[in-house]
């Protein structure tokens, strides 16, 4: 006697198994927050007038310098992360600015929730920290 499986339990099933295999790792998650950052650095400190007079002579291409600068910036932002895996989705938590590594620079602190689903990310929360 075959076993029969009903249709929409196979297409969940198959759903599921999908969900698991393209949920992004770490080092997925490394590459978009370096793009990430990259971009939100270049947005911040490459406009005119951000950067002190001085600096203009040292940094001649800053958006360059950002955009050489994602691996690690993507490295640095895994470290300051936390990954919960729930298997068919991922949840970063990451902490930039408030405790360790970068806690005596002149920023504010962020939180960002982000939500690794389907070979995609989605940040869900950023926030700065009190």
């Amino acid at each position: 006697m075959a076993l029969r499986i009903p249709l929409p339990l196979l297409l969940l099933g198959g759903a599921a198994a999908l969900l698991v295999v393209s949920n992004p790792g770490p080092e997925e998650f490394s590459a978009f927050a370096g793009e990430q950052l990259s971009e939100r650095g270049i947005d911040e400190f490459c406009r005119d007038g951000v950067l002190p007079l001085m600096l203009h002579f040292v940094v001649k291409d800053c958006p360059r310098l950002f955009r050489s600068q994602r691996a690690a910036l993507g490295d640095l932002a895994l470290k300051l992360s936390q990954r919960q895996n729930f298997g068919l989705f991922s949840l970063y938590t990451t902490e930039v600015g408030s405790t360790g590594l970068l806690a005596d620079l002149p920023m504010p602190g962020y939180r960002l929730d982000t939500l690794a689903l389907a070979g995609q990310f989605i940040v869900l929360r950023a926030e700065p920290l009190r």
